[in-house]
């Protein structure tokens, strides 16, 4: 506490600085933790047995996401899985039995509402098919290396209105 004391150069006493923490701990209900999307996603897709090109699609679709400021009212876990559904649909992988009724299971418990699936949809297809614009040109640029499975060239992606077909 001295240490930041000294580096605001005493511009608040200890007192005060412990009594802040303390407000800001009481409004956060003591609650320090986050789990960002990308851990949710990976977790989901493990549930839902996704391929790796589906679980890269995602990852493309959820970092597409960060640029989008209407997805800063989302939970997390909604971010994720709403990024899963829209791969498993851009890719049309068909689930294993086993793989779709965990998935179902998870999502029910953990994921929300289908309205609010479906918004995050529409929100990621439209961001994926701005793929040309300057702020996600490097997050295009970044998923279609080999590494990436290049899910950022898929033809699927190519046309905002075939994705919000498939969407609704």
């Amino acid at each position: 506490v001295s240490g930041l004391c000294s580096l605001m150069a005493h511009t608040y006493t200890k007192h005060q600085l412990l009594r802040m923490e303390r407000k800001v701990l009481f409004a956060l209900n003591f609650d320090l933790s986050y789990c960002p999307p990308l851990h949710l996603l990976l977790l989901l897709a493990s549930v839902a047995r996704c391929s790796a090109t589906v679980v890269w699609m995602a990852r493309y679709l959820l970092e597409l996401s960060l640029l989008e400021g209407q997805c800063v009212v989302f939970l997390p876990v909604q971010l994720a899985g709403a990024a899963l559904c829209l791969a498993r649909q851009v890719l049309q992988e068909c689930p294993t039995p086993e793989g779709e009724a965990a998935w179902c299971l998870a999502s029910s418990i953990h994921v929300g509402s289908e309205a609010t699936l479906l918004r995050i949809m529409h929100i990621l297809a439209s961001a994926a098919a701005n793929f040309n614009s300057q702020e996600t040109c490097s997050t295009f640029i970044k998923f279609s290396s080999p590494e990436a499975l290049q899910v950022s060239r898929h033809p699927g992606l190519n046309n905002a209105a075939s994705l919000l077909g498939v969407c609704s």
